[in-house]
């Protein structure tokens, strides 16, 4: 389990690969915009094609999910429909199969009931144009610099989200988004690892949603697990 959790920590959450940069060792912080650029090629600027689940209790949501830099596509079976995100600096979006866009948009949910919605799945608040480094943190152990975004005129149910990247690898550790009064609503953090073709790609991460009264105790937990390569 050490291991695999150390492992964890090479990956994003969503397929991804290392970007291959360190800052651990430079004089002066990185740019907050750096550091996010290279977690959006980690996460969304790539090529995969994988199977995996949404799972909250015992209620699973099977999709395929195609990475094609900066559009994941997702293919979902129960009930069976399409979510294509484009996402980019200047706008993201989200289309039904038919390239048609999505009324709720980033706040759809993806599967009913889940409470989880495509602003989630796609890290889409990685591509928000206000982040700033507010410096060191510690997370399970490994020292991470930590990233305030802002969504600036971007509709979002996130007034901030907070991101901690891991210094050495440059892997996303845990995402907390908050309300606009303040207060958390969601919690993302990467529970496992694995590799395919070679590469270290996210196995299982979970996400944690939060009441208006108590941010200390989930109300509700569901798991984003890549189940393995789709087969061509």
């Amino acid at each position: 389990m050490r291991q695999e959790l150390k492992h964890a920590l090479r990956v994003c959450l969503l397929p991804a690969v290392l970007a291959g940069l360190t800052f651990q060792g430079r004089a002066a912080d990185p740019d907050a915009d750096e550091l996010l650029r290279m977690a959006r090629m980690a996460s969304t600027q790539q090529e995969a094609e994988v199977r995996g689940q949404l799972r909250s209790g015992s209620e699973t949501s099977p999709f395929r999910l195609k990475v094609d830099f900066g559009r994941l596509r997702f293919a979902f079976d129960r009930p069976s429909r399409v979510l294509e995100v484009r996402l980019s600096e200047e706008s993201s979006g989200v289309f039904d199969g038919k390239g048609m866009a999505v009324r709720k948009g980033m706040q759809e949910e993806v599967a009913e009931g889940s409470g989880v919605t495509v602003e989630d799945l796609s890290l889409g608040f990685l591509y928000w144009p206000d982040a700033r480094l507010s410096g060191k943190d510690a997370v399970r152990g490994r020292s991470a610099w930590k990233i305030e975004l802002r969504p600036g005129k971007r509709g979002s149910e996130f007034a901030v989200v907070r991101v901690w990247i891991d210094r050495d690898t440059g892997a996303l550790l845990r995402i907390e988004g908050y309300d606009w009064q303040g207060k958390l609503l969601r919690r993302f953090e990467v529970v496992s690892g694995q590799r395919i073709d070679g590469q270290w790609m996210l196995k299982q991460m979970r996400i944690e949603r939060f009441g208006p009264d108590n941010s200390s105790r989930p109300v509700g937990r569901s798991y984003l697990e890549i189940l393995g390569k789709e087969a061509s």
